[in-house]
């Protein structure tokens, strides 16, 4: 993943459990909650996603431990090529409240 450096340090914020907006706030990065895209496939939108965290630009989706990471990895994948924009996947224990 290519990100700018407030973003990859917002990354590293959230991956050790701090807020998004609190991590977002920080690193002076904007935030959206609950985006509605479109995704693509053959460069057709097919229908709509919500995503839970849009960070400057790009889409954050979060894995806790129960997901494995090469599962993980073929979200990560299939999202990418589906969005108009670069996705994070976040991995941590106990991911269940993101937006706190």
């Amino acid at each position: 993943m290519s990100v700018s450096a407030p973003v990859a340090r917002v990354y590293a914020r959230l991956t050790q459990g701090e807020a998004v907006v609190a991590a977002c706030q920080a690193e002076g990065v904007t935030c959206q909650h609950d985006v509605t895209v479109d995704a693509h496939y053959d460069g057709k939108p097919v229908c709509t996603v919500t995503l839970p965290w849009v960070i400057d630009g790009h889409a954050f989706l979060w894995a806790d431990e129960t997901l494995v990471e090469s599962i993980a990895e073929e979200r990560l994948q299939a999202m990418a090529s589906a969005l108009a924009m670069p996705v994070c996947i976040v991995r941590r224990e106990a991911a269940l409240n993101p937006q706190s």
